[in-house]
């Protein structure tokens, strides 16, 4: 979709009223200045989703899910951004400018799709050929009804004679696309065409739409080279963006409300014939960061049950880190030693896998207590290894809460200080935010095959336990965006970056001073806006703007007090922890109790300073 005008989405952000068009899904009822109703985002029984007319914004304060409009319909419609502000702007009934046509490249896409279904339903036929039948039986001995074999589109590829190639000739297709599209390729002399899927049997790829993008074909010969051949990534389909079984898998995940992720193909379909419906497989391959956007779109859960090897056991655990990159809840479906979910249901049965799901695990508490198992006497150097291992994972979450409750358990389950972990986890993120690799410009989208903006990478988070500085930088930003232009002054003479420990702050602080800079003004419903991608700033920002503390100078300097009077209480505890650790000579000795009893003397004057201004 091309990008719409900041002027139009402001338009529609103003012309939407957020209490109109969510009262089509949510019963609200009249709460003082406010709605309130039952949020559609989680199961409650007493209201606690809030809507202002006045801010133009909703926020839950059961499940936390909060932000304006556009918010709204992403999150409860599943859409992405410029079609949330598309579905807003038919309610608000105003016309966006639209793309300009492409014919063009609309044909070539359904030219890359009809190839891709003629030779599916080409596939399909050979599976039903007599002669053909023992592949056939190879499908339903690995316990598939014919009903599933037809819902997947299997099929067989034949071994002679080229017949997709002189098919597609046949039809007037376009051989060179056929090629592109991994389906056939070009012998040595660049003149005829042989079909690439010999003696297989073939699994199609689907994207969300149902439409044909990509194929993989499984050896029915021991000699036969690879074991799986899948298609070459092309104009419609990219790996990294596609899940198996994800179009048939929908309606079910939704149901659940949670997605079960398998290794493979067979694991997929025999989980589906046993009436497990909200599934889907990464095809053996490590899930994707993309993969596990697509994800997020349906749902808030992945439960992970890969092969119960060790490959399998990592290829999870490697999964989970990725699924909670992006704040999605991930839990370990652990199965038993030598059995992946085909065999184990094959076996077992449907009802015996349901009470391992039952049994599913957080993926620290599952890796925590495998290490115990594997380690009872380890010595000091592997904990402290498998300790950095998983502080190196936690510095990839997006949600700032989950990663300071798995602190708590890593620290509570080692004995080990959580206030040591939260710091050895900040220097982590610096690192990685040091050797960060900058973004590709651009990406390809999953649906139309058309490039698209790359979103930002965006910084990691710190974790920062204390309530008392969040609430402090909260406040600092709520006053920004809601005080008078002498609170708003006050602030800026005496706040900077570096006052901040929460990155969201940090990037919401930031976006604020270049709107002050640019504009010279500041309206908070539009720097929702702005953060739309970004889950954990809109419930920030949504919450913070539904408060009913008064902006007044009183409160701009208990919360400028509470930021300094941290900053100076963290230096403290770093030169502390500095004479504890270091072999320090007589002289750093003596320079670090220096520091230390100056740092004490401007704490002291700080809290003077504050005690004065109270009593004015």
């Amino acid at each position: 979709m091309a990008r719409i005008p900041e002027d139009k989405i402001d338009e529609v952000r103003l012309s939407a009223n957020i209490v109109h068009y969510i009262s089509q899904f949510v019963n609200l009822k009249k709460a003082g200045r406010n709605f309130k109703g039952l949020c559609p985002f989680h199961t409650e029984k007493t209201p606690s989703f809030v809507v202002s007319p006045e801010k133009q914004i909703y926020h839950c304060f059961g499940c936390g899910k909060g932000g304006n409009v556009f918010s709204f319909i992403m999150e409860y419609e599943k859409l992405p951004f410029f079609e949330a502000v598309q579905k807003a702007a038919d309610f608000a009934g105003i016309v966006l400018p639209k793309e300009e046509y492409k014919p063009e490249k609309k044909d070539y896409f359904q030219k890359l799709y009809r190839i891709n279904e003629i030779a599916c339903s080409h596939f399909e036929e050979n599976l039903a050929k007599a002669k053909n039948k023992r592949w056939l039986k190879y499908f339903l001995d690995r316990g598939l009804s014919e009903e599933t074999i037809r819902a997947f589109r299997l099929g067989y590829a034949e071994e002679s004679n080229n017949p997709l190639t002189r098919l597609l000739e046949k039809q007037g297709e376009d051989l060179q696309e056929a090629a592109k599209l991994g389906l056939i390729q070009q012998r040595d002399n660049r003149k005829a065409y042989f079909d690439k899927f010999r003696h297989r049997v073939i699994f199609p790829f689907f994207n969300v739409q149902g439409k044909i993008v990509g194929f993989g074909g499984r050896k029915l010969r021991e000699e036969q080279q690879p074991k799986y051949l899948n298609s070459p990534e092309s104009p419609i389909y990219y790996k990294g963006k596609t899940l198996y079984g994800l179009h048939k898998a929908i309606p079910a995940i939704r149901n659940k409300n949670y997605v079960l992720l398998v290794e493979g193909y067979f694991d997929l379909l025999r989980l589906y014939e046993s009436g497990i419906r909200n599934v889907v497989a990464s095809s053996g391959t490590a899930l994707s960061d993309d993969q596990a956007k697509l994800m997020r779109r349906y749902t808030s859960a992945v439960y992970i049950a890969f092969d119960g090897d060790e490959a399998g056991i990592k290829a999870a655990l490697r999964s989970a880190q990725i699924v909670e990159k992006f704040d999605l809840d991930a839990f370990i479906i652990p199965l038993p030693a030598g059995e992946d979910p085909d065999s184990f249901v094959a076996e077992n049965g449907a009802d015996e896998f349901e009470k391992l799901i039952g049994n599913r695990m957080q993926p620290l508490e599952f890796e925590m207590d495998r290490f115990f198992a594997n380690n009872a006497d380890a010595p000091l150097q592997v904990q402290e290894k498998f300790i950095n291992d998983i502080l190196d994972g936690l510095a990839e979450m997006s949600n700032q809460i989950k990663a300071a409750m798995y602190i708590h358990q890593l620290a509570d389950r080692f004995r080990i200080s959580e206030s040591l972990l939260v710091e050895q986890l900040n220097k982590v993120k610096r690192s990685k935010r040091r050797f960060r690799k900058p973004p590709p410009s651009s990406t390809a989208d999953e649906t139309t095959g058309e490039a698209r903006p790359e979103a930002p990478v965006r910084p990691e988070k710190r974790i920062v336990v204390q309530s008392g500085v969040y609430k402090a930088e909260a406040g600092v930003i709520y006053l920004l965006l809601n005080g008078d232009r002498e609170i708003r002054h006050f602030l800026l003479e005496h706040i900077e970056h570096q006052h901040f420990e929460n990155d969201a702050f940090i990037r919401i602080y930031e976006h604020i001073m270049h709107e002050l800079e640019e504009e010279g003004a500041i309206e908070a419903d539009k720097v929702i806006s702005h953060f739309q991608e970004d889950a954990e700033v809109t419930q920030i920002l949504s919450e913070m703007m539904l408060s009913d503390e008064t902006p007044s100078i009183k409160y701009a300097r208990d919360c400028l007090f509470q930021l300094q009077k941290w900053q100076l209480e963290k230096r403290s505890r770093e030169i502390s922890q500095l004479l504890r650790e270091e072999q320090s000579s007589p002289e750093s000795a003596m320079h670090y109790t220096r520091e230390l009893s100056n740092i004490r003397k401007e704490i002291n004057k700080l809290e003077k300073e504050h005690r004065s201004h109270q009593l004015l």
